[in-house]
């Protein structure tokens, strides 16, 4: 096998350092209930922004329901059809997680200037535009 390029390499290191609990939110918790900012949205929805399989995305919203930050709602006419929600907990432990989460990215950016910093917002944002 190849040895990873130092890009793979750095966005992996990236990764680690992210992880974690933010607040009351794990790391996945927390980018699952970012996708529910805007609103409802179904489990399907949920799985492909999420980039994993609709069963996973189901046993987070199970541990999620559980925890009392997200409901199933009803959509429509079909019962089958079925939309999460963040309930008033879930958007107050969305906000720390946040909060928590951009004072770790602050801490990961210490080493930039401000300037540096808007230019890999930037480069993220182009890369991630395709």
């Amino acid at each position: 096998m190849n040895k990873p390029s130092p890009l793979v390499l750095a966005f992996i290191a990236l990764q680690d350092a992210l992880s974690g609990t933010y607040a009351a939110l794990s790391r996945p918790k927390l980018r699952l209930m970012v996708k529910l900012a805007d609103g409802p949205v179904s489990v399907s929805d949920l799985a492909e922004k999420l980039h994993i399989s609709s069963p996973a995305v189901s046993q987070m919203i199970d541990k999620l329901s559980h925890e009392g930050y997200v409901r199933r709602e009803g959509f429509g006419e079909d019962l089958r059809v079925v939309r999460i929600a963040l309930t008033p907990d879930g958007q107050k432990a969305l906000d720390d997680g946040l909060e928590a989460f951009e004072e770790r990215v602050a801490e990961l950016m210490v080493t930039l200037s401000g300037d540096e910093a808007h230019q890999l917002a930037d480069l993220i944002n182009r890369m991630l535009a395709r």
